[in-house]
């Protein structure tokens, strides 16, 4: 009973807390990795990993709330469409 509560509470820390701060590095890379208008008119560049990471953060974001959404309604696509997803069926 004791490894059950510690993967719900892994689990829970992932998707909960996991999630949001994939997101927010992958903003913050984002911004580091965009150009800089100056005050005096000259332009900084921007760090291009940095953009690389944050497509690449960004992107495993959107794709754990589409898993998370499939994973949710899983039972009801089976039910109504009979598309089977995550061995459902």
């Amino acid at each position: 009973m004791g490894l059950a509560i510690v993967r719900v509470l892994l689990a829970g820390l992932l998707f909960g807390a996991g999630v949001p701060a994939v997101f927010a590095a992958g903003i913050r890379m984002w911004a580091k990795g965009h150009d800089e208008v100056l005050p005096d008119g000259s332009v900084r560049r921007g760090n291009r990993a940095a953009l690389a990471g944050a497509a690449a953060a960004l992107l495993v974001t959107v794709a754990m709330v589409v898993v998370g959404v499939l994973w949710i309604t899983r039972k009801s696509l089976y039910h109504y469409l009979g598309i089977s997803l995550f061995g459902m069926g």
